[in-house]
């Protein structure tokens, strides 16, 4: 009985952190930030090379763990396409739509890290397997692959906000 009782507390404990979390995004993201990056993003895209392979995804695989991703991955997939793909694809651009684009990634990335701080701060078992396999492939992308990478990134916010309150999610899309 003791041993049933421990693990139903550890339980509630770990969902208490995941909506602590939630909370965090809700509190410091806003619908039109996600929205505006979104926009920015398809801007850029009009302005790249038209896409040669669109049904060959980058992000395929991490897609079935979309509904189920934390903060912790989502912090992990931005910390890989800032390496991977944004430094490269814009180290010495000086454009105004990546600039503004990169402006509003920076943001983002410093509210998902404190967000982290308030809950669990492991990746979920199904982005743990995935996200490897993502690095690596992004570690390879040639000039080509990265603006596909640039393009897929939309999926990433759309994950961001899924993974914010689902009562406001209807706000983003």
């Amino acid at each position: 009985m003791r041993i049933v009782t421990l693990l139903t507390l550890c339980a509630v404990l770990c969902c208490a952190q995941g909506h602590k979390q939630e909370e965090c995004l809700n509190l410091h993201i806003t619908p039109p930030m996600i929205k505006d990056m979104m926009e920015t993003s398809e801007l850029i895209h009009k302005s790249l090379p038209r896409d040669n392979a669109p049904f060959q995804r980058i992000l395929g695989k991490l897609k079935k763990c979309s509904r189920k991703l934390n903060v912790p991955d989502i912090k992990r997939i931005l910390e890989i396409y800032d390496e991977h793909v944004f430094q490269k694809l814009w180290k010495n651009n000086t454009h105004q739509l990546p600039n503004l684009f990169m402006d509003s990634f920076t943001r983002l990335m410093d509210i998902i890290e404190n967000c982290e701080t308030k809950g669990k701060q492991t990746p979920s078992h199904c982005a743990r397997e995935n996200l490897k396999t993502i690095e690596d492939k992004l570690k390879m992308l040639q000039p080509k692959g990265l603006f596909k990478a640039q393009i897929e990134f939309r999926s990433v916010l759309v994950w961001i906000s899924n993974t914010m309150d689902k009562s406001r999610t209807h706000e983003i899309h």
